[in-house]
This record gives structure tokens, C-alpha cells and sequence, in this order.
């Protein structure tokens, strides 16, 4: 069984924004997949795993990450 998570990475890009990766754990051994989308650290919401509605472009980013 695999499980398969939204994560913020720690590595900042030169304008500050984080990038958002999916993280798929099997077998105890994790792998990432880069979305190409970059956020703020301010509108990631941890407990949930999305974006804070906050952002300008949340439903756009929360529904990218959800498919």
C-alpha cells in the first residue's frame, strides 16, 4: 500500500517562494514528484495539505494538486 501526500519542499527559490511536491511513500522509501508550482510559505496550510485561501490563486493551485 502507498500513500500519497501534498508537501511544501524547504528549498527557496531565489524570490522566496517554495515549490509544492506530491510525496508518494511504498514500502517505507519516499519519492517526489515537483508540480512546478511555487508558493509563499505564509498560504500553505500544513494540517490540510493545500493552500490557504488566502492566496490569490488557491482554487486553481488546491484543484492542480487534487488531480
Amino acid at each position: 500500500m502507498a500513500t500519497v501526500k501534498a508537501v511544501l519542499r524547504k528549498k527557496r527559490n531565489p524570490e522566496g517562494h517554495y515549490p509544492i511536491s506530491i510525496r508518494i511513500t511504498k514500502d517505507r522509501k519516499s519519492s517526489y514528484l515537483g508540480t512546478g508550482q511555487h508558493i509563499e510559505e505564509k498560504y500553505w496550510d500544513e494540517k490540510n495539505r493545500c493552500v490557504r485561501k488566502s492566496h490569490p490563486n488557491a482554487n486553481i493551485i488546491n484543484n492542480f494538486i487534487l488531480s
